[in-house]
C-alpha cells in the first residue's frame, strides 16, 4: 500500500487507510495501533523537515509489518535514538518509533525502513 501525505490535514487520512488496511490483514490492534504511532510520527516528521510531500509504502509479510517512509528531500536521522526531557514539546517522536519497532534503518535514498513485529 502506497500512500502520498502532501500535509498534516491528509495524514489523518492516510493513517486511517493503513489501518483499514492492517485490520483487512487481522493484524491484532497492539499492531495496528504501534503501526499508527510510526507513521504519525515520521511522516509528521518528514512533512515538517522536508517542507514538501511524504510517502510511506506498507506490506505485512512474514509475520512483520513494514513501513517505509520518504519525503521530497532526504533526511537521515540520529542511528541512536533518546528520551527528551518529559517536559520537552519536542524530541520524543524516534525513541516512540524505536520503542515499538523490530528495526529501524535508512537507506541511500534517505528513505526511513521501519519493521514492527506481528504478534
Amino acid at each position: 500500500m502506497l500512500v502520498v501525505v502532501k500535509n498534516l490535514t491528509d495524514l489523518q487520512d492516510a493513517i486511517d487507510r493503513l489501518c483499514e488496511f492492517l485490520e483487512e490483514r487481522e493484524v491484532a490492534y497492539d499492531n495496528v495501533f504501534d503501526s499508527k504511532l510510526v507513521v504519525s510520527e515520521l511522516v509528521s516528521n518528514a512533512l515538517k523537515h522536508s517542507k514538501g510531500v511524504a510517502t510511506f509504502e506498507s506490506e505485512v509479510t512474514d509475520g512483520l509489518i513494514k513501513i517505509k517512509v520518504s519525503s521530497s528531500v532526504a533526511f537521515t536521522p540520529p542511528e541512536k535514538s533518546f528520551c527528551s526531557d518529559v517536559y520537552a514539546e519536542h524530541g520524543r517522536g524516534l525513541f516512540l518509533v524505536d520503542s515499538v519497532c523490530e528495526s529501524r534503518t535508512t537507506n541511500e535514498k534517505g528513505e526511513i525502513l521501519v519493521t514492527i513485529k506481528v504478534r
